[in-house]
């Protein structure tokens, strides 16, 4: 089968992938784009650096009483947020199905409206300053730049031909912009993602570089890959805090609803879930989920969170989730939507059971979950496990 496989891979009459492709130079493009927003964000934003006051207009700032002191002077810390998604079946030991998630998003500050001079935010601002959100002295926004590729695999990597009773070869590569408005309780999200499906995506080539470095098998089975599909995606979620307690200050929990929908040719779905969370010095944010549209930001919202404060400089909690989906489309079990391509018969509806251990470390959190996801597909045997790892930072 070896030589057969290479026999094909090296037939004259296919053609050679381009090195430098423009899907590829376009995605360079966005990464750039999205690391000059963490490393210069006052450059992409179109903000103006801080003012530098010397000494004595510092102690004249002092001796003004609260009503004389400068707005911008009595607001939170300005602090943007940048955070790392990783996800992958091999913390549970497994290599199969959904196995590899990887994602990178910023968020800017919290403020009473979006950056002014966001690109390409503002250009969609229109649009979404008419959506029926809410806007008074209690709302707060802000916009996250996301980048991400997740990798699907059959259950047997080791075999080169199709298997037809199970899920196709696939990996996505997207880039995705994020709308947040929240009102104490309450968080409205619109995310817009623009990605690449089949092996314009890379994930063939990432996945055999991580199992390279690690000495293990390469997946034999990536000639039978979805092929190259453009894919667009709009998707509302909204979060809503049912009960709280002690939010950031000792002892505390809470428990938020989630629920929205994604409508575009990757994904197709309506989502209602709850989640439980309890401990130490709890962030007031609306917790964490698995790599998805409009999952979460992480950013600190106002006082009470241990990240804006210097005397409650750790925190430590629990928290347990369950998830569940109606799904009417999925690319990577209903295969391409334009052309012909491997698919199966997937369940319409999905459930995550998620449980994990969260850690505020000065400006720093991190999150550690265990995810269950019930069978997505008729012809699987069990639900799939994987770990999911989150580390964010506000700076």
């Amino acid at each position: 089968m070896t030589g057969i496989r290479d026999m094909h891979r090296s037939s004259p009459t296919q053609k050679p992938r381009a090195r430098f492709s423009p899907i590829f130079q376009i995605r360079i493009g966005l990464l750039l784009l999205l690391i000059a927003a963490v490393l210069a964000p006052e450059t992409l934003l179109g903000q103006e650096p801080p003012i530098q006051l010397d000494s004595r207009t510092k102690d004249e700032l002092r001796m003004l009483t609260p009503k004389e002191m400068p707005e911008e002077e009595k607001t939170e810390k300005d602090l943007s947020t940048i955070t790392l998604y990783l996800e992958n079946d091999v913390f549970v030991g497994q290599d199969m199905e959904y196995t590899n998630g990887l994602k990178l998003t910023w968020s800017s500050p919290v403020h009473k409206d979006y950056p002014p001079k966001a690109i390409p935010h503002r250009w969609l601002y229109p649009i979404i300053k008419k959506l029926p959100f809410k806007h008074d002295a209690q709302t707060r926004n802000n916009i996250t730049y996301s980048i991400g590729q997740n990798i699907y695999t059959p259950e047997d990597i080791d075999k080169e031909e199709l298997i037809e009773d199970d899920r196709p070869y696939a990996g996505i590569t997207y880039v995705s912009i994020g709308f947040h408005n929240r009102r104490l309780k309450h968080m409205d999200t619109v995310e817009m993602h623009l990605g690449i499906v089949g092996p314009e995506s890379y994930a063939e080539e990432c996945q055999e570089a991580v199992h390279s470095m690690f000495n293990d098998e390469d997946p034999e089975g990536w000639d039978n890959q979805l092929d190259n599909e453009a894919v667009l995606g709009v998707v509302y979620s909204h979060k809503k805090k049912i009960f709280e307690s002690g939010i950031g200050r000792g002892l505390g929990y809470d428990g938020i609803i989630n629920t929205g929908g994604a409508l575009g040719n990757a994904m197709t779905f309506y989502n209602l879930g709850f989640t439980l969370r309890f401990g130490w010095n709890m962030p007031n944010d609306f917790g964490n989920f698995p790599i998805r549209p409009a999952s979460a930001f992480n950013a600190a919202f106002d006082a009470r969170d241990p990240r804006l404060t210097t005397d409650r400089c750790f925190g430590a909690h629990m928290f347990f989730s369950v998830n569940g989906k109606a799904v009417l489309r999925d690319i990577f079990l209903d295969g391409n939507t334009f052309s012909d391509s491997h698919d199966v018969d997937k369940e319409p509806l999905v459930a995550d059971y998620i449980a994990g251990l969260g850690f505020i470390m000065g400006r720093a959190k991190l999150c550690m979950a265990y995810v269950v996801r019930t069978e997505q597909f008729e012809e699987q045997d069990d639900a799939q496990e994987f770990g999911s790892i989150n580390l964010s930072y506000s700076f």
